[in-house]
Parts: structure tokens; sequence; C-alpha cells
């Protein structure tokens, strides 16, 4: 797992250009309540080249609930782990905090990296995530080019970084 902890409030003129050229693609479990923020990630990945394959979480529920099959299907056949979560933080029902201490309570799922990418930042959010073992608080940008940006650096991180099998 990475242990670098990224920034969102890095001024994003620091990440690099989209990329151009895909590498391996990585499954991406995404745990969000807005179709709108699904969709707009998905097309900034587009945009940007970036082969992450999908799998969404509409709350922090469905989010453990999947992960807890995940869990049930591994003990006896293989499983495709997700490479990245994208966490949303505030979801009607349970929050984001939620699913993040589920994954890092749960030996098996402790080495999954955690991106949490909210509309709704604040120092206590930040804290908490982070104190909960978030690899990175990320801001939703404001402008679509922005988002472009943040998933193309969201991959190249990704794709390099050196992470424990489950």
């Amino acid at each position: 797992m990475c242990a670098e902890n990224l920034n969102a409030r890095q001024p994003l003129e620091a990440v690099p250009p989209p990329l151009h050229t895909p590498g391996p693609p990585l499954l991406v479990f995404h745990i969000n309540d807005s179709t709108d923020d699904q969709v707009l990630f998905q097309a900034a990945c587009k945009q940007a080249n970036v082969p992450f394959q999908w799998h969404v979480a509409e709350s922090a529920q469905r989010g453990i609930s999947y992960l807890t099959s995940l869990l049930t299907l591994s003990q006896t056949q293989s499983v495709r782990w997700p490479d990245l979560v994208v966490l949303a933080m505030l979801m009607p029902g349970d929050s984001g905090l939620k699913v993040l201490e589920f994954i890092r309570g749960t030996p098996k799922l402790r080495p999954l990296p955690v991106i949490v990418l909210t509309g709704h930042p604040s120092a206590e959010l930040h804290e908490a995530a982070l104190k909960l073992g978030a690899n990175a608080f990320y801001e939703k940008p404001s402008e679509f080019a922005q988002l472009v940006q943040l998933v193309a650096t969201l991959y190249q991180i990704w794709t390099t970084a050196r992470r424990p099998q489950l």
C-alpha cells in the first residue's frame, strides 16, 4: 500500500497532463450515492484516456455488502479485488467513514487503497478519514478539466504503486 497521503488542497497546476497512452486497466470500486458524480468521474476517465473498469455502489451499506460478498467468495474461489476504492463521504444512511472503518477493520481488506473524493470537505472530515486510514483525501473539483487531471494523476499513482496481494 502506498504510504503517501496526497492532499487535495495542493494546486492542481502541479498535476500532470492527461495520459495519452493507457497502461493496464485498474478496477475501481466507486461508492457514491450521486449518479451525476459517478457519470462525471467516468467521463473524466474517458477524456483522460484512463482505462478504469468500474463497479459502483450507491450507498455505504451497498459498498460494505459488496465487499462482504467478495470476502465470502474468496474463501472458495478466486475473486477480482478492486485495485482502488473511490469513496464519497456524505451519503444517505451511513457515511463513507463507516465504509472506511469497515475496510481498515477487516484484515483481508486492509491493503485496499482508499481515495476519498468529497464535495463536502472539512478539516474534521479530512482528519477523520486520514485517521481511519484513507490513502488520500481530495475535494471534488468544481471544473471538469480539473477532474480529468485528477483521474489521470490517480491512475498514474496507482498503476505504479506497489500493493500487497489480497
